[in-house]
Parts: C-alpha cells; structure tokens; sequence
C-alpha cells in the first residue's frame, strides 16, 4: 500500500508542477506584451526549469514502479 502512496504523491507533484509550468509561460507573454522582455526572458527559464524537473520527477516515477514490481 505504501507503494501506492507514493505512485499517487508522485503524480501529484507532476501534474502539480506541469500547471505552474504552464502559468509561467502565461506570465511571460503578458511580460512580452508589457515591453518587459529581460522579466519574460526569466519566467520562460523558470518554466523551463520547471519542465525539467517534471522530467526528472517522471523518469523517477517510472524507475520507481520498475523497481517495485
């Protein structure tokens, strides 16, 4: 069961952050559309680093449920 906990956290955590991925390429287009293109510039960076951490935290999951079988 414990197992099962932690399948569903991490999928949480994942869609979780995918969202705020998305809500930091929002702001970035409202930055662009403001003229802030060095502020747009960083929250495209922060989404991006947040797409690599869904990536990692994906990778992990799959590994994870790999290992438990």
């Amino acid at each position: 069961m414990e197992d099962d906990k932690i399948i569903i956290l991490m999928d949480h955590t994942i869609h979780h952050n995918e969202h705020h991925a998305e809500d930091f390429i929002s702001l970035a287009n409202d930055l662009e559309k403001a003229g802030e293109t060095d502020a747009a510039n960083l929250a495209k960076e922060a989404a991006k680093d947040v797409e690599n951490a869904v990536n990692k935290l994906k990778e992990a999951r799959e590994i994870y449920k790999k290992n438990i079988k």
